[in-house]
């Protein structure tokens, strides 16, 4: 099993993300190759297909089917005051992507989207 894990520098979620990716296959028992992808131009975002940071992927197949972006304060902050690149204060401005679990939003794929995932690929790699 791969894991993708794409992000943009100073991301305010990104730690929690990779935290809840590595717990998740922790506590599944699941051995996967872990890549963690800094997306920090225009290129890297078309190379990859960039929905917004934090993304998981798993097997290439994101954790949550639909990519939608909000307004996220801590994020048009860093836009404005912190030195950043370009790319990064562009993404900033656009907002962060969220995820709709169990009729609650997170900015951030909560582990019980994650774990499920994780379980629909060992599912359909026959395991």
């Amino acid at each position: 099993m791969k894991v993708q894990i794409l992000y943009t520098m100073d991301c305010p979620w990104c730690l929690k993300t990779k935290k809840l990716v590595r717990e998740s296959l922790n506590e599944l028992g699941v051995k996967a190759e872990l890549e963690e992808i800094l997306i920090d131009t225009d290129e890297k975002a078309r190379k990859y297909r960039f929905t917004g940071s934090p993304t998981v992927r798993i097997n290439g197949k994101d954790v949550q089917d639909e990519s939608i972006k909000s307004r996220c304060l801590p994020c048009e902050e860093l836009a404005e005051l912190k030195p950043t690149t370009e790319f990064v204060k562009q993404e900033c401005r656009c907002g962060c992507r969220i995820y709709f679990y169990q009729g609650k939003q997170y900015p951030y794929p909560p582990k019980e989207m994650i774990k499920a995932a994780i379980r629909s690929n060992l599912k359909v790699a026959g395991k």
